[in-house]
């Protein structure tokens, strides 16, 4: 029953997070130093902000045994931005989102066709500013384990799942440089199987794995 149990561990300490933490007001800070003087009423690289969501959906398994995941996208390779690159489901504000929970709900079924229904919100964590000049917040779900998903092919070329043990652990991430922007940038990293999970999307997860591992 390790599955279940660990599952279960999981849960209780997103629910402790969500009630003992502070206004998620405030930012994630990315590992490159020269970002954290970016701010949601500035520009960068002479772009104002925008408001955006994403969803970090953390999926049940059917069995007993089975662990809990994260469900994560690859972006198709035609996208103006982050083509190609691995992605938490989530995308830019409208003005007629209700709010930025609802602009992560509503960017997640447009990209994945997981529906609001299958989805229990249990908080948002503060919000990331990336290079893009977007200001992302993220909104962590629980989803149903019955619900169905495949990808809108203008965005989305894969759907696929990474278990909570990896992303949750933040041992698991590293600091790599790259070259951007005229200058060598800092990103956190994470590979699993085929798949780099780097930049903004490790950033966010490595600050959740960061909050819940001292809930342990």
């Amino acid at each position: 029953m390790a599955g279940r149990q660990d599952g279960d561990d999981i849960v209780k300490r997103l629910e402790d997070y969500f009630r003992l933490s502070p206004d998620p007001s405030g930012l994630i800070l990315p590992p490159d130093p020269a970002e954290h003087i970016w701010r949601p009423d500035g520009l960068i690289h002479g772009k104002a902000v925008r408001r955006a969501a994403v969803l970090i959906p953390i999926v049940p398994s059917l069995s007993a045994k089975g662990e809990y995941r994260i469900m994560l996208t690859l972006r198709t390779p035609h996208l103006r931005n982050h083509a190609g690159q691995v992605s938490l489901p989530g995308g830019g504000a409208d003005a007629s989102d209700r709010d930025i929970v609802h602009t992560a709900l509503r960017e997640t079924e447009e990209e994945t066709h997981l529906t609001p229904q299958s989805i229990t919100v249990v908080g948002t964590l503060p919000a990331l500013i990336m290079p893009s000049a977007y200001h992302v917040t993220p909104v962590v779900g629980l989803i149903d384990p019955e619900a169905l998903v495949k990808p809108a092919p203008d965005e989305v070329a894969e759907i696929f799942y990474v278990p909570t043990s990896l992303l949750l652990n933040p041992e698991n991430y590293q600091i790599n440089t790259m070259s951007f922007q005229g200058r060598d940038r800092r990103f956190m990293e994470l590979q699993y199987g085929p798949y780099r999970i780097w930049g903004a999307t490790a950033a966010i997860l490595h600050y959740l794995a960061k909050q819940l591992h001292q809930l342990r």
